[in-house]
C-alpha cells in the first residue's frame, strides 16, 4: 500500500510539473517544427558525447590508478551512471553515485574515489577556464564597434 501511494504521489508531482513546463506551448506548433527538425544531427553529436565520456573514464583509470586497477570499459559505465545521476537528481549527487559504485563493487575506499572525482572537476574547470582565456581576445573582437 506505501509503495504503491509513493508510486502515484511521484505520478502526481511529475504531472504537475509536467503541466507548468508545458503551459504555453502550442503543440501543433511545435509538432511542424519538429517535422523539419534534422534528426541526423543526432548521430554525431551523442558519437562525440560517449567520446567525452570514454576520455573522462580514461582519466579516471588514471588517477585510480595508485588506488585501484580498474578497466576503462568498466569506469565508462561508473561514469555514464554517475552523469544519469547528475541529471536525476540535485547538486550534482551523481558524483557521490559514482563513488558509491567505485566502494561497491571495486572496494575503493569512499574519501579515495571521492578525491579522484574531485581532482577531475578541478581539473575540468581549469580546462574550461583555459578555454575562456583563449577564446576571450576573440570574442572581444567580435563584440567592439
Amino acid at each position: 500500500m506505501k509503495r504503491r501511494f509513493g508510486w502515484l504521489l511521484g505520478l502526481l508531482v511529475s504531472g504537475v510539473f509536467l503541466y507548468l513546463a508545458l503551459r504555453g506551448l502550442h503543440l501543433p506548433l511545435l509538432w511542424k517544427e519538429m517535422q523539419g527538425a534534422r534528426y541526423w544531427w543526432l548521430v554525431p553529436g551523442v558519437a562525440v558525447y560517449m567520446l567525452g565520456l570514454w576520455v573522462r573514464a580514461w582519466q579516471w583509470h588514471y588517477l585510480l590508478r595508485p588506488v585501484a586497477h580498474i578497466s576503462t570499459k568498466d569506469l565508462f559505465t561508473v561514469i555514464t551512471i554517475g552523469y544519469m545521476g547528475n541529471n536525476i537528481f540535485p547538486a550534482r549527487a551523481g558524483e557521490v553515485l559514482r563513488t558509491y559504485l567505485l566502494y561497491r563493487k571495486w572496494q575503493v575506499p569512499f574519501s579515495a574515489g571521492l578525491a579522484t572525482v574531485l581532482v577531475q572537476r578541478v581539473y575540468d574547470g581549469l580546462v574550461m577556464l583555459l578555454f575562456i582565456f583563449v577564446n576571450l581576445p576573440e570574442v572581444l573582437r567580435l563584440t567592439d564597434p
